[in-house]
């Protein structure tokens, strides 16, 4: 992943493109995130441990006296304008930009005057890995724009709520609350435990004792509109419909193991039996990661990877390749599948002695196996969206 950016540098690039004006340059940073453990648990009202990363998102944005909206990323080979005076829509010709052109909806749709604007992002993270850079760029647009338009202070709770809106219903990717909370309350050095029933969080140290948290990006892109997200939230709606018939539950995850009974459909089951025990599993990750037994929470990473494979079978040939891979080097404790899979990211626990081999074999091994180099990174942790 890419170095730094400071605000200097930021504005230079913004002014190179869009050129002089006559309002300010404001900058401002969103990170992206890794889930450390409890995998499609949001949209069920189970447990999440996501933690912000240090890489994510730059914007810098200049609100104009007309009504155009110029959107420029640098990372993207499409630059959109609009005048936003018109109603937005999703539109596959958009691209990229549709997740800001729907923040920009969604607060017009509230009310709230937006005036015309230049917005320049630049990112050091990898697009469609399951880091998270949608709703990076989500939270990172509306934190902009809530700023300029005056509507402080920044609720981040309803910050998130206000991104996961809009690729919900916008862009029509039915998400839970999970990368939008987590990227907008991290703290830097801390995970952020979310109770997604009650919207309760707690944010806890990471302390990996002698181990360094490794993101190993397979380099197989994969965007969640077109994988199979959507219909993974299907079943799960309809496991839950199920057992709501005999247990008034208001989401899967707060089902029991003995529920399962009453599916007599075995996909439906699956889904629903990963549900519930991943959700005991960060339950229990949590209770070792206070303990500092490392056992446990090995135990607890390796067996979220097998219940993701097996049960919701999210992995793939490239995830459970790099997971396989890593679990089988020396000093890697754990290694799974994080973010939504089909692709995507996988985390390593490795002793901190044995990093520099470990990042040395695992793009030697995996590119004999797959054909395509990965992408190994040490998992930074850093603050929530914030302006520079």
């Amino acid at each position: 992943m890419n170095k730094q950016m400071n605000k200097e540098e930021l504005q230079q690039r913004f002014l190179s493109f869009f050129g002089e004006g006559s309002g300010e340059v404001h900058c401002y940073f969103a990170p992206g995130r890794v889930n450390v453990i409890g995998e499609h648990q949001d949209y069920n009202g189970g447990h999440v441990f996501p933690a912000a990363l240090k890489v994510g998102i730059y914007g810098a944005i200049r609100l104009r006296e007309d009504s155009k909206v110029r959107l420029h990323s640098d990372n993207m080979e499409k630059t959109v304008v609009v005048d936003v005076n018109e109603p937005f829509q999703y539109n596959i010709e958009h691209d990229w930009a549709n997740y800001p052109l729907g923040v920009i909806q969604f607060l017009k749709d509230k009310g709230h005057k937006v005036p015309g604007m230049d917005i320049y992002y630049n990112g050091n993270l990898p697009a469609g890995a399951g880091l998270s850079s949608s709703a990076c760029m989500l939270d990172l647009t509306g934190y902009m724009l809530l700023s300029e338009l005056g509507l402080t202070p920044i609720d981040r709770t309803e910050l998130a709520k206000m991104a996961m809106h809009v690729e919900y219903h916008f862009v029509g990717v039915k998400v839970g609350i999970m990368d939008m909370y987590a990227i907008a309350h991290g703290k830097e050095g801390h995970g952020v435990l979310l109770d997604c029933t009650h919207m309760e969080r707690k944010l806890v140290p990471l302390n990996w004792h002698g181990h360094t948290l490794v993101i190993m990006n397979t380099n197989k892109q994969r965007g969640l509109v077109d994988s199979k997200f959507n219909e993974r939230k299907g079943e799960c709606d309809a496991a839950h419909e199920i057992i709501r018939k005999h247990k008034d539950i208001s989401g899967l995850a707060l089902a029991t193991l003995d529920d399962l009974k009453s599916i007599s459909d075995d996909v439906l089951m699956r889904r629903a039996r990963h549900v519930i025990t991943e959700n005991l599993r960060v339950l229990d990750f949590m209770k070792a990661l206070e303990a500092a037994d490392l056992a446990g929470i090995a135990h607890c990473l390796n067996e979220s990877h097998r219940s993701l494979q097996v049960d919701f079978e999210v992995t793939g040939k490239e995830l459970d390749t790099i997971v396989d891979l890593a679990r089988s080097q020396e000093g890697c404790i754990a290694s799974r599948m994080t973010g939504a899979g089909f692709g995507g990211c996988a985390i390593a626990l490795v002793k901190d002695e044995h990093i520099e081999a470990f990042m040395r074999a695992i793009p030697e091994e995996y590119e004999k196996q797959i054909g395509v180099t990965p992408s190994l990174y040490i998992a930074e942790i850093g603050d929530g969206v914030y302006s520079l």
